[in-house]
């Protein structure tokens, strides 16, 4: 068999790096992450960007705290404390969540605090001015209601209703089943929480931006292939708004925007500032990757990838697409990643009931692997719709795939091949490496992720062995194909295989047919057997396997 000339592992040596911003939404530091959070958007990038590396190009996974958002407010008042020292506390544990299930973080940044909260600021004034100046600015008029016992308008989490779209209960300004954007006077049978008493209705003046005209915004959503049902949703959200979409808020909490009246704040609303925080994050990266130019300027050569859950779409495809086609020096985002919410046995994960499970504690469960924890989560297609974490399912994909045949297959081949330097890699396995890889590539690089095929890839490769190693060298590079292919969904072993076979620091493709001694000790280790029970302490009260 012949080896095609294009594959990964030939090209790597001789490919030019390509510099990409790899964008997951960013957090409200209202609280910590749990698997919903981590299985969406960025368990997704981050085996992207590892996948990349391991290729030979320059990602960088840039994102901050969406630290404006009106819960901080919400959470504030409820808590007597301050929305920076809330934003503080959460931020740290955000970073736990992500760094225990190795979800790597290049640059994370808290717009509220030094350094960050002048050059934000810096970057608002900025592009409130480019959008005026090019007359994508408006002040509309708008109904908002207002609690005079609670002296502060009754909007964002306050206000609870309908959606207007699709009649489910709802709060803020969004509806978490069909994606919808609204204004509070758009809301079935409004009401305010206890004690704010009756609404009163008073007209304001608020700033909205005109964003793209309907076709250009539908040419390239088409482009990026947004699923239909969320295309639409975008198209009914302006055909409601007149093509606009809100700019500022009436709250205290925020950027400060110009044109306030005396009693009626005005500041950027979080959704529309979206826009700016990824012109920060572009010109971040021109920082850090060293090109010297924002990774959203025409003609940067950077690849730009977002990636949200479906409660984003209309913050994101109108706010950053449809704003950046308005304001004429701006690419926009070359790619968009959504992804339908992961549910925990059947139902929404909820912070506020409880039915939740925190990344950190079930990746620091004893026995339980955060790779395990990696490879389930990365097994759905939430790309396709919702899916459900089963802990039952979790267990038997641990115990049979994990701990059972790979670790055996795993140790078995480190077993053989230890202590002696391999002779080069068949024609025929080589091909068949490149092809899985090339799998790999396709789920993972390119307008729609599916982390699914990507482990399907992986899986088919540690399947195909033998009964019993013919050699050392058949064992060895079986070993380090295992290597690259599970790196990016699970690093450590993917990491631990490559270091036990005589590599250095993470796979990279243009090393791989270097031969290399493995070490006679310190083997790769494996998965552990779990039981429910080992997973009781991390589950809610709610679950139905928690002894009652």
């Amino acid at each position: 068999m012949t080896v095609p000339t294009e594959g990964l592992i030939r090209t790597s040596k001789t490919a030019h790096p390509r510099h990409y911003l790899l964008a997951p939404s960013e957090p409200t530091p209202n609280g910590r992450l749990h698997l919903g959070h981590i299985a969406g958007p960025f368990l997704r990038l981050d085996m992207l960007s590892r996948f990349l590396r391991m290729r030979g190009d320059l990602p960088l996974i840039i994102t901050g705290s969406d630290v404006y958002e009106p819960y901080m407010t919400f959470k504030a008042v409820a808590e007597g404390r301050s929305e920076a020292e809330i934003a503080a506390e959460y931020d740290a544990l955000i970073a736990e969540d992500l760094s225990a299930v190795d979800i790597g973080v290049d640059q994370f940044i808290n717009p509220c605090e030094d350094p960050w909260r002048k050059v934000f600021e810096e970057e608002v004034d900025a592009c409130v001015r480019r959008l005026r100046h090019r007359g994508a600015v408006v002040e509309q008029r708008e109904r908002v209601p207002y609690s005079r016992s609670a002296a502060r308008y009754i909007v964002g989490p306050w206000l609870t209703g309908g959606c207007p779209d699709c009649g489910s209960r709802v709060s803020s300004y969004f509806c978490e089943t069909c994606g919808g954007h609204f204004r509070p006077e758009n809301l079935l049978e409004p009401q305010g929480p206890d004690g704010a008493g009756p609404l009163e209705w008073r007209e304001i003046s608020s700033l909205f931006l005109r964003v793209a005209e309907p076709e250009p915004l539908r040419r390239r959503m088409a482009e990026m292939r947004v699923p239909p049902r969320f295309q639409e949703a975008v198209e009914r959200f302006l055909a409601r708004e007149g093509g606009t979409v809100r700019l500022s808020a009436p709250q205290q909490w925020g950027v400060a925007l110009e044109g306030g009246v005396p009693g009626v704040p005005r500041t950027l609303f979080s959704y529309a500032g979206i826009f700016m925080f990824a012109r920060l994050m572009g010109a971040v990266h021109g920082e850090m990757s060293g090109t010297g130019v924002n990774a959203f300027d025409p003609g940067s050569g950077v690849t730009t990838v977002t990636s949200f859950g479906i409660d984003n779409v209309i913050p994101t495809m109108v706010c950053i697409v449809g704003t950046a086609l308005r304001h004429g020096d701006m690419k926009g985002y070359d790619r968009v990643l959504v992804n339908d919410f992961y549910q925990l046995e059947g139902e929404k994960f909820s912070t506020s009931r409880g039915h939740v499970i925190w990344s950190a504690d079930i990746a620091r469960a004893p026995r339980i692997s955060a790779d395990a924890v990696r490879y389930f989560l990365a097994g759905t297609r939430l790309e396709e719709g919702p899916e459900s974490m089963e802990p039952r399912s979790f267990v038997e994909v641990n115990n049979t795939r994990l701990a059972g045949r790979l670790t055996s297959l795993v140790r078995a081949a480190s077993a053989v091949s230890a202590d002696v330097l391999p002779e080069p890699m068949g024609q025929d396995r080589l091909a068949r490496l490149e092809e899985l890889l090339r799998r790999q590539e396709t789920a993972l690089d390119g307008l729609v992720i599916a982390t699914a095929d990507a482990v399907a890839a992986f899986d088919l490769w540690w399947r195909e062995t033998p009964g019993e190693w013919g050699s050392a060298s058949q064992a060895y590079w079986w070993l380090k194909g295992v290597a690259v292919l599970a790196f990016p969904i699970m690093p450590r072993l993917g990491r631990r295989l490559w270091e036990s076979l005589g590599g250095t620091g993470e796979p990279r493709l243009a090393a791989f047919l270097e031969p290399t001694r493995p070490r006679a000790s310190g083997g790769p280790g494996g998965f552990e057997p779990i039981t429910l029970g080992d997973l009781v302490s991390v589950l809610p009260v709610s679950s139905r396997h928690v002894p009652a």
